[in-house]
């Protein structure tokens, strides 16, 4: 009798347990591409946002401790936030199931159940619940916890779960 039963509750997980790759059959972006394609987007939002606040006197006064900043002021940011990723990453988000850090990576959004996702999977529950959470004193933990599920062997995040999506290679790669 051997440990390597196939009903053995006591053997540990096979760590390459994941679905087989077959012919035609997408390939998961790598951990690596998406956490890169994260940076460039957030490095993309950066540079539009950054001259906002840095012009406009909040970045001196959340430095210089002189007082916290209104709820209409961080709304109003939070409302140009949506709108500048919007302006940004929206047709590319829209047409083509892709941020600018994932066209650049050859990484492809796609619907667990069919390739293409709804604009309001694909904004609403991908990126627009996750922008509200982190606004939101303890809940915006959740940002800790969202991109630590991709170390899972289906390699999706909490916002993929949400939406129904994963991150696909849209050509192949060395990564």
């Amino acid at each position: 009798m051997t440990d390597e039963s196939p009903n053995n509750p006591y053997q540990a997980p096979d760590s390459t347990s994941q679905k087989p790759v077959t012919p035609g059959s997408p390939v998961l972006a790598s951990r690596l591409y998406r956490f890169l394609g994260s940076i460039i987007d957030g490095l993309v939002q950066l540079v539009v946002i950054g001259p906002i606040i840095y012009f406009s006197g909040i970045w001196d006064a959340m430095m210089q401790g002189t007082g916290d900043i209104s709820l209409a002021t961080s709304a109003g940011l939070f409302i140009a936030g949506e709108l500048i990723f919007l302006a940004l990453q929206g047709w590319l988000l829209f047409n083509r199931q892709q941020t600018i850090g994932k066209a650049i990576l050859n990484m492809r959004i796609v619907g667990m159940e069919q390739d293409n996702v709804p604009a309001g999977k694909l904004y609403g529950l991908r990126y627009f619940v996750f922008h509200v959470l982190a606004q939101l004193p303890g809940v915006n933990l959740i940002m800790i916890v969202d991109p630590l599920l991709i170390f899972r062997s289906d390699r999706r995040c909490l916002h993929d779960h949400l939406a129904g999506t994963q991150v696909i290679q849209t050509q192949s790669t060395t990564a």
